[in-house]
């Protein structure tokens, strides 16, 4: 886990017929990246596009998804194999509904568009039941209608506007809004219109109708009950159509998308006139499936491996339950193949930094299940939110919700530890309240639990040195860590002076954290007082001769670089520190102590403000308990670990391979044949 997956570079050679059928052998397997020919194999063989195939698959599969959306969705049940290209080109021709699906399609618009209309004629009907007359009396040939809803403000202003205009005849009703009827002639539209637009006002025409407005809502409304019924009448045979064939058309939109994926791979294939070849990177641990499976479903064919001069493609194999770690190590470099894949140690390191920067049990409930509510989120969509759209739409332009997936669940595990953290410390949203579960726990079980609840304090002068210290190991540790991973990678890459190098770095941060730790404790490196000095400062000489007999003299002066990397992992206890002290001023301000009453203690209107800085200081103590621990811890173990060890700049390996929900793979029914049997002798 610690060493990215053996990769060997192989070629498949085979007859051409069976090219296909290889093809599909491949994708179903899904245990080879299939590469373009190396240069060398390209002056034998020839490229060939298999042009037509890959057009008639392409106009088919925009076929089959144009009336798969044209169709209301219904729950698909049915999973079909195809045993060849021919198959599933034949069974989606045969879904010949295109007309029908047309015709329905356009008469549910056409119809959709004439209720619209209907809709917006009532309401403008409505609007003009002021008229005690014929609507007909507004269709001129000399002029044109308008009708509009204003404000009575804007009103007086349109009609100071209008006055100078002899033509133009307004007609009202109501107050405010005022439902305003003004009759146009021709001549005067276009003054009428700079008119309309410098006052900001909608007009909208009035279209020829004939019939009191009473009698027009009457002949409205049955034209409405008519094509809504119409509408539902198209709509139920499109319903029809969809549970006849949808399931169908699922199941041939899927083999085609695979049949196009598989006709664009075979351009890096080469061609003879009777034999392909193709070239790609395999597991090593897979190379024994591939060659059997290769060998008893496609005869003709034969690989073998090759020597390649380019780095080999990383698989990075993690357990499934953090596979989606990988992805905070894709952020920052893919690993080579042949150096040390990281994922498992950000997988314990950054939930452990995390929670010690958080340290606090309500903090890192309430992170958690803020956690919690992100994945059913992201994995239930369509679920009410009290979430505002803007602040969702926000979010959605910072991260992907797989993104925000990834990084709510790695929170819940800092969160597990930042409990036990908060624990250790006695910090609820900043109060201390262990005291009164030890004092029952210490009067009826003799427990011997501290009396005051608080196993570290960060505040005392013990418990700072003792955080401060703990701190200090940790980055000796990581820093240490990275620098032996280092010397893994050189071993793995058989790179002497690399591992000389990093063995002097080793020697090197040992060597100035134990003349450190010695000073600090107020001791002697004196080596005739102390000879456990003088052997300190022998390894940080010998580290720095490693170090430039491994890097080169000029990597000397990367030696402060060494020695701030271990002193930043103290920021462990910063950010705790700075969470802890924040709480508890938002605590003492607002609740205050038996000496020092809050602001909640002094009246209704400082118990108000009381609550106010105690909700609205938590809320944003809890943000930063989210943002702080969570780039910090990050940083240490990017900047000041990984660059001890991962050089990075690697590609993934990206098997030629795809998902399966309708469909069958084709491995299966071939493996599902059973042979034909053998005729007995005469």
């Amino acid at each position: 886990m610690l060493k990215p997956a053996r990769m060997e570079k192989i070629a498949v050679v085979g007859l051409r017929e069976e090219r296909q059928k290889v093809v599909s052998i491949l994708y179903d397997l899904g245990a080879i990246q299939i590469e373009p020919l190396s240069k060398s194999s390209q002056v034998y063989l020839r490229a060939e596009l298999e042009a037509d195939d890959a057009r008639g698959v392409s106009q088919e599969l925009l076929r089959i998804r144009s009336l798969k959306a044209a169709l209301p969705p219904t729950v698909v049940e049915e999973k079909r194999g195809f045993g060849s290209f021919a198959e599933v080109m034949r069974t989606s021709k045969s879904i010949d509904i295109d007309d029908e699906v047309s015709r329905l399609k356009q008469s549910q618009d056409q119809l959709s568009l004439r209720l619209d209309e209907l809709k917006n004629r009532t309401e403008l009907v409505t609007n003009l039941s002021f008229i005690n007359g014929d609507l007909s009396i507004l269709d001129l040939e000399s002029a044109t209608s308008f009708f509009g809803l204003l404000p009575a403000k804007s009103y007086q202003q349109f009609l100071s506007s209008v006055a100078p205009m002899q033509g133009v005849m307004p007609y009202s009703s109501g107050t405010d809004p005022v439902r305003l009827v003004v009759v146009v002639p021709k001549a005067d539209l276009e003054k009428f219109g700079a008119i309309v637009q410098k006052a900001d006002l909608r007009l909208q025409p009035i279209p020829p109708m004939t019939g009191r407005p009473a009698d027009v809502l009457v002949a409205l409304g049955e034209e409405k009950r008519l094509k809504e019924a119409e509408l539902v009448e198209t709509n139920a045979q499109l319903r029809a159509l969809s549970e006849k064939h949808y399931g169908i058309l699922s199941v041939v939109e899927e083999q085609l998308s695979i049949e196009a994926k598989k006709l664009e791979v075979l351009n890096n294939f080469g061609f003879t006139d009777n034999t392909f070849v193709l070239e790609g990177w395999v597991p090593s641990r897979r190379l024994p499936e591939f060659k059997e499976i290769l060998t008893s479903h496609a005869s003709s064919s034969t690989f073998f491996t090759i020597e390649q001069d380019t780095k080999p493609p990383t698989l990075m194999e993690t357990p499934k339950r953090l596979k989606f770690f990988e992805s905070f190590i894709r952020f920052y470099q893919v690993p080579l193949s042949n150096e040390v894949d990281p994922t498992i140690i950000f997988a314990f390191a950054f939930p452990v930094f995390f929670g010690m920067m958080l340290g606090d049990v309500g903090y890192a409930v309430a992170i958690l299940l803020i956690s919690i509510w992100i994945i059913r989120r992201v994995n239930h969509p369509d679920r009410k939110t009290v979430i505002p759209l803007a602040l969702r739409s926000f979010a959605s332009k910072i991260l992907k919700p797989a993104q925000f997936r990834k990084l709510a669940t790695a929170m819940i595990l800092g969160c597990i530890v930042g409990i036990v953290m908060g624990f250790l410390v006695n910090a609820y949203f900043g109060f201390q309240l262990n005291q009164y579960l030890f004092t029952y726990l210490n009067a009826n079980l003799h427990a011997g639990l501290p009396s005051d609840g608080t196993f570290i304090d960060p505040l005392s002068t013990r418990g700072l040195k003792t955080l401060l210290l703990y701190s200090g190991y940790i980055g000796l540790f990581m820093v240490s860590f990275g620098l032996v991973l280092g010397m893994l990678n050189g071993y793995w890459m058989q790179e002497r002076k690399h591992i000389v190098g990093k063995l002097g770095w080793l020697f090197e941060a040992w060597g100035i954290a134990l003349i450190g730790l010695t000073m600090l404790h107020h001791g002697t490196i004196v080596p005739t007082s102390n000879p456990l000095g003088g052997v300190y400062i022998g390894m940080a000489v010998v580290g720095l001769a490693l170090i430039a007999y491994g890097e080169g003299p000029q990597s000397l002066v990367e030696l402060p670089t060494i020695v701030s990397h271990m002193i930043s992992y103290t920021r462990l206890l910063g950010i705790l520190l700075a969470s802890f002290v924040l709480a508890y001023v938002i605590d003492k301000e607002a609740v205050g102590t038996s000496a020092a009453p809050g602001l909640m203690l002094g009246g209704i209107g400082f118990a108000i403000g009381g609550v106010v800085l105690l909700v609205a200081g938590h809320m944003f103590n809890l943000v930063l308990g989210i943002l702080e621990p969570g780039i910090q811890g990050a940083r240490l173990i990017y900047v000041e670990h990984f660059s001890k060890y991962l050089h990075g700049g690697g590609r993934l390996f990206t098997p030629f391979k795809g998902s399966r929900t309708h469909t069958t793979s084709e491995l299966e029914l071939m493996d599902k044949k059973v042979p034909e049997p053998v005729p007995s002798g005469g």
